[in-house]
């Protein structure tokens, strides 16, 4: 289920391998090996879906913020606003894969609607400057995606992968796939994995779908601490879900699998045929995290603003289910195992941005932004069913310090309430192993329309499209002799985000 960013040269793709091989050394829970490090990264980024209007300029908000999302982008901005302001959106996000595995290439897409934002923000009358307070809702990010796969595998089987030698966790040996040689070859010190004859020609069929979304409830205020200089800060309640589902079968259509496996019981099964497994992760996500900001204002001609994203401080409960099934000629075996509550703790790279707009002309807004994120600081708390000190060391030297930038531009058309928008954000992968390597990081381009009646109601909608390629590694086979092409998927990953937007100011 990895969904790790890569090179297409096997050197760098080993660097990714290390961190699955490290999992399997320290973790003993099932449900935590090869996702965790996922979920760190799920967690780590800007958020994307705050409102329409910032997203039709690309996000680039940082440096303007003078509406009620600077309650995320920059709470300083807040202290901009003259009147009392309300805003609620909702967003369509669909998502496109192109899977490529073995030469053959297959899409999978989703879609899903979702409240976008919620906010409200009331100035307050002070004898100088201003004093903004704010509260609202924000859906930050959202993790729809889909991966769909059918293709002849001649090279690798996915069942030495199903070897544990704790039983509980060793599905090929409940699901008879591994002969009772398992034992001799244990005590003459070989890998347990030599005993499950099915190694490769069989027929794979892969289906995963994932859904869920991070949230942001905040609290937050901005005052205007010297002319056109206003200081903000947000306390953000993070909330959110996950879940991923995988369908994996794969089926001996050749008949290649005909001899004897003697597995549990001393039974002889015989020609197998079929294998089916179903694994599910349901995460349950919250969290904390501070933001505080400054803004500059020169006359609404150019600001200049700064905002700090402290760490999220996120603590996961997951349950994880696994199931089964095998078929032979003679006889059919399932095996189910359940793991509930397994809960972890992490905590993400603090967000450094910065951003400037300029308005040349009275009807037009230029804007950018520059964001620092140093993912190497990711790190998980103490847990008792894996080695934090080892991983956080680890991910420590596998990820990297990025740089994302955005840039965006507002033109009202005059005497008209008519606004056109537009804008372009790049973001850095942050694998280490990644840099240099450009086809790995997330562009996003966007597009956006507003029309604003009598300066006190407008209706905004937003389009964007993000598009990357990145890599998964379907399992990984334990026998070095294998080509990781055999088990890795490649993906073209295209996201589109439709958003609309109701602001009214009283």
């Amino acid at each position: 289920m990895t969904h790790l960013a890569g090179s297409e040269y096997p050197e760098d793709n080993m660097k990714r391998a290390i961190i699955l091989s490290l999992f399997l050394m320290f973790v003993t829970v099932l449900t935590a090996r090869a996702q965790i490090v996922e979920d760190a990264l799920r967690l780590s980024h800007s958020g994307t879906l705050v409102s329409a209007r910032s997203a039709g300029m690309g996000n680039a908000f940082v440096g303007l913020a003078n509406d009620a999302s600077a309650l995320y982008w920059n709470p300083a901005g807040l202290g901009q606003l003259r009147m009392r302001e309300f805003s609620i959106g909702l967003a369509n996000v669909g998502m496109s894969n192109d899977a490529t595995l073995l030469g053959t290439t297959a899409n999978g897409s989703e879609s899903g609607m979702a409240l976008t934002n919620l906010n409200l923000a009331i100035p307050f009358p002070v004898a100088r400057g201003s004093f903004v307070v704010a509260a609202g809702y924000n859906r930050l990010l959202d993790y729809t995606g889909t991966m769909q796969m059918a293709v002849f595998n001649p090279q690798s089987s996915i069942q030495s992968s199903l070897y544990d030698g704790e039983e509980n966790y060793d599905f090929a040996w409940n699901l008879g796939l591994e002969d009772t040689l398992v034992l001799s070859y244990i005590d003459e010190g070989k890998p347990g994995w030599f005993a499950i004859p099915v190694a490769n020609r069989v027929q794979q069929t892969i289906d995963q779908f994932e859904e869920g979304g991070l949230n942001q409830w905040s609290f937050g205020g901005s005052m205007e601490v010297a002319p056109n200089a206003m200081v903000g800060i947000s306390l953000n309640i993070l909330s959110g879900s996950y879940r991923y589902q995988r369908s994996f079968i794969e089926d001996d259509i050749n008949n290649v699998w005909q001899d004897v496996i003697v597995g549990i019981d001393n039974a002889a099964r015989t020609d197998f045929q079929r294998l089916e497994l179903e694994e599910e992760w349901e995460q349950d996500i919250s969290g904390w995290n501070v933001r505080i900001g400054f803004l500059y204002n020169l006359n609404d001609k150019a600001r200049f603003g700064v905002a700090i994203q402290t760490a999220n401080m996120i603590s996961v409960s997951e349950d994880y289910s696994k199931t089964g099934y095998s078929r032979f000629a003679d006889a059919s075996l399932s095996y189910d195992l359940t793991v509930d509550n397994n809960n972890y703790d992490i905590t993400t790279a603090p967000i450094y941005s910065f951003g400037a707009s300029w308005s040349p002309v009275e009807f037009a807004t230029i804007s950018g932004d520059f964001e620092l994120i140093d993912y190497s600081k990711l790190e998980f708390g103490d847990n008792n069913n894996f080695n934090t000190t080892s991983l956080n060391r680890d991910l420590r030297n596998l990820f990297r310090a990025t740089n994302n930038f955005r840039i965006g531009a507002e033109f009202n058309i005059p005497k008209t309430g008519l606004f056109v928008r537009g804008g372009f954000g790049y973001r850095y992968s942050p694998w280490d192993a990644d840099k240099g390597d450009s086809k790995y990081d997330v562009t996003t381009i966007s597009a956006g329309l507003g029309y604003e009646f009598e300066n006190n109601f407008a209706v905004q909608v937003a389009y964007s499209a993000s598009n990357y390629e990145t890599f998964s590694f379907n399992y990984t086979d334990p026998d070095s002799d294998v080509n990781e092409n055999a088990f890795t998927t490649e993906q073209q990953i295209d996201i589109s985000r439709l958003m609309f937007g109701i602001t009214y100011r009283f």
